[in-house]
């Protein structure tokens, strides 16, 4: 297919188009957006101590410490004395000196089913309403005291009535009107630096977005402490950040997510809340759905159904990291890594085993997975030697793959180390190997690995959903490590998502390509760009349009540039070229183009050559497809798998993918049917089969051989598959005696 002319990615990103530009406004505008913004950040701390009603000359003393904040107002009137660039915002600092009281017991007010939106006052509504003067002309001809006065009383008026989400909409107005008064670096990568290092445009910002997720309607002042919660929340920048890079907004049950992260703070006290707000965040997500255990606590039977009980998960993690039991404190992990660590589906009976009994460092415990003996007769014939499923009977009676890494990574999970069980298909059959984070910058999936693991998985136990191995290979890279690039990815990220409130299409879509210029190893900014020209795609009513192949092009061919040491990371550039440019290209450019691209999976993927049986499949529907599923179709079809299955039969995985989708074209004609049981058997025979009485090898080739019979039966040929039956039946026996 002929490459149609395009600019690269971002070309304007390039380091050699950015832009020091000062500011053209002049000190006039300075003193307007200082203004728009003087009343959006600060004040939260002062709230605080008004709803815990303070002595009045500590009142006086927060009004004084407020001040600071106009005097920056007033250095903007003195253009002849430039100041420097304002510092980024430095949050307040997570972790806290560890306390040496006891944690204190508070038991959580139950959260009712539904609460109505409040009723605000009219005199807190003229404030917030969208012609308010104060709005945009706050602090223009006020005094120090005034421009103070209002922004306090403005946020103790918006806790006393609830008023959250009235206050939402009045953040977004007033960003809108203060973004379009801050100068920008033209279309550098540096464009929007003036935003984050505008303290109050940043803090409202933040305070913008997380209302936007956690629905604070939930949580009113009838009966709570919901004032309190939500002014020491968006007071506090970088716990507003950790809240908006944990949250999934798409998978995560946001109502029941808010209600566990307020239980945990209401029941936390105040000097340890900044300490354990990521293992409370951590908790909120995963625990925002039932997540079973596997093994009962101390006052229920074995093999009953029960749950993790949230609050009591938050509160063992926080006493075993004070007594100082926990190998990786968990104060000190983001709460993405503690996702990984609270998840664990054991009891607090089996958690406190592993505190007791293990006594392995963080880097080494990999060492866990090998504690446990092999047991040959679990593998074979389905021994369950166990009385129940616990730590110390599967210590002390060994067990399989599967119980080596359940036990390496929930005894991980109880000392505080992020950890996964990882699962997937070897050329020896099932394997279950686990993934642990022996570094705080480094995880490593080789705990208990073997070869030919082409794809595999670990269960996202905040999604529900599977992630794959080479997605963790990903949190490797230094700037998934690095806070500081991480955020700025996010931001602009989350900047987009304001510029589609707003209705701004077009600096959405340049936010998220600026976006990939710090980005391009995160998932999450090839995701946005792809939905944006889905999106673009949809709302053209010639999806051949040349600008619009052109920009798929770029996409397609960038992302896969980006990720060829990890193709399996490209797959939605696979998709994306199937569904937007096959169907405009000739049949013979695309199908040159699929070669290709399997030439560059057999060369750079290592194992994971099983993603060749998905180049295979995407080919054949593009045949199947123009063929109309007539017999030229299925003849090349044919042609096409009788020749791969030879020439990249040799992954285990891959193997078995392509003959089911090789037979899936042909099950419905009997004749085509068996001449494709036939390519496959022959082919199996050919690459696959080696005849191994290796116990593990010989299941696997068996399973093949179950699978070749079934072909052979549903072509009608029922003697075929009863001699294939008889041979693998003696092969396997001959395994099992070398086994036991």
């Amino acid at each position: 297919m002929k490459k149609l002319n395009i600019s690269p990615l971002a070309e304007s990103n390039r380091p050699e188009h950015n832009s020091t530009a000062a500011p053209k406004s002049g000190a006039g505008a300075a003193l307007s957006w200082l203004a728009i913004v003087a009343f959006l950040g600060g004040g939260a701390w002062w709230v605080t101590q008004q709803m815990g009603k303070k002595p009045p000359q500590e009142e006086a003393a927060a009004a004084e410490e407020a001040i600071p904040l106009v005097t920056i107002i007033e250095n903007a009137n003195k253009p002849a004395t430039p100041t420097p660039t304002a510092p980024a915002p430095v949050a307040p600092a997570v972790v806290a000196p560890q306390p040496t009281a006891p944690i204190a017991e508070v038991t959580p007010v139950p959260m009712p089913e539904e609460t109505a939106a409040p009723t605000i006052s009219a005199e807190l509504s003229a404030k917030l309403d969208e012609k308010a003067p104060e709005l945009a002309l706050v602090g223009m001809d006020a005094t120090k005291r005034d421009v103070v006065a209002f922004d306090k009383q403005l946020i103790i008026d918006v806790a006393r009535e609830g008023a959250w989400d009235p206050y939402r909409l009045h953040l977004q107005r007033s960003l809108t009107a203060a973004y379009k008064k801050l100068p920008t670096d033209g279309n550098g990568r540096n464009r929007f630096q003036a935003l984050w290092e505008q303290p109050s445009f940043y803090q409202a910002f933040l305070r913008w977005r997380v209302l936007t997720l956690l629905p604070s309607e939930l949580i009113t002042k009838d009966g709570y402490e919901g004032g309190m919660f939500f002014t020491w929340l968006l007071e506090r920048n970088e716990i507003m950040e950790e809240i908006l890079l944990t949250i999934n907004p798409q998978k995560d049950d946001l109502p029941q997510v808010t209600k566990l992260l307020f239980d945990a703070w209401q029941s936390t006290a105040e000097t340890q809340r900044e300490k354990y707000i990521n293992l409370a965040i951590a908790c909120a997500v995963v625990f925002d759905r039932d997540q079973a255990i596997t093994t009962p606590s101390e006052d229920e039977k074995y093999g009953e159904s029960t749950t993790i009980k949230p609050l009591a998960r938050y509160r063992w993690y926080m006493e075993k990291n004070e007594a100082g039991k926990l190998t990786a404190p968990v104060h000190h992990s983001s709460a993405r890594d503690l996702v990984w660590v609270v998840c664990a589906p054991v009891s607090t009976k089996e958690l406190d085993w592993a505190i007791a009994k293990m006594n392995i460092s963080r880097r080494n415990w990999g060492n866990a997975y090998g504690m446990i003996e092999y047991l040959m007769e679990r593998a074979v014939n389905g021994l369950n030697p166990y009385k129940e499923y616990t730590f110390a009977e599967i210590l002390k009676e060994g067990g399989i793959c599967g119980d080596q890494s359940y036990f390496c990574v929930n005894t991980a999970r109880a000392h505080g180390i992020p950890a996964m069980v990882l699962s997937g298909e070897t050329d020896l059959g099932g394997h279950a190997w686990a993934g642990v984070k022996v570094k705080d910058d480094e995880w490593s999936t080789m705990v208990g690995r073997i070869g030919g693991a082409a794809n595999g998985k670990a269960g996202n136990p905040q999604t529900g959903g599977d992630l794959s191995e080479q997605e963790i290979w990903l949190w490797n890279d230094r700037a998934q490590q690095s806070r500081l690039a991480t955020i700025t990815v996010f931001r602009h990220l989350w900047l987009a998502d304001f510029f589609d409130t707003i209705g701004d299409a077009k600096a959405s879509e340049e936010t998220i390509r600026l976006s990939l210029t710090p980005g391009r190893m995160f998932s999450e900014t090839w995701s946005r760009l792809h939905d944006i020209l889905v999106k673009k795609t949809a709302a053209t009513a010639d999806p051949s349009k040349p600008e619009i192949l052109n920009e798929w092009i770029e996409f397609i061919d960038t992302m896969r540039d980006q990720f060829k040491d990890n193709p399996r990371m490209a797959e939605l550039a696979a998709n994306a070229e199937s569904k937007y440019i096959f169907p405009y290209a000739k049949e013979e450019d695309a199908r040159r183009s699929l070669m290709r691209e399997r030439r560059r999976i057999e060369r750079e993927a290592g194992e994971q050559k099983d993603l060749i049986a998905d180049s295979l499949k995407r080919e054949a529907d593009l045949l199947f497809k123009n063929g109309e599923g007539g017999d030229d179709a299925r003849d090349k079809i044919s042609r096409l798998y009788d020749r791969a299955l030879r020439d990249y039969g040799g992954s285990i995985t891959g193997f078995k993918q392509m003959a089911e989708n090789y037979f899936a074209y042909m099950k419905d004609d009997p004749i085509t049917a068996r001449k494709a049981a036939r390519d496959i058997e022959l082919a199996f025979q050919r690459v696959v089969e080696t005849g191994s009485k290796d116990w593990f090898r010989a299941n696997t080739e068996t399973s093949i051989y179950k699978m070749i019979c079934s072909y052979y039966r549903t072509a009608g040929d029922e003697k075929k598959a009863e001699k294939l039956e008889t041979r693998y039946e003696r092969l396997l026996r001959a395994a099992e005696r070398g086994a036991l």
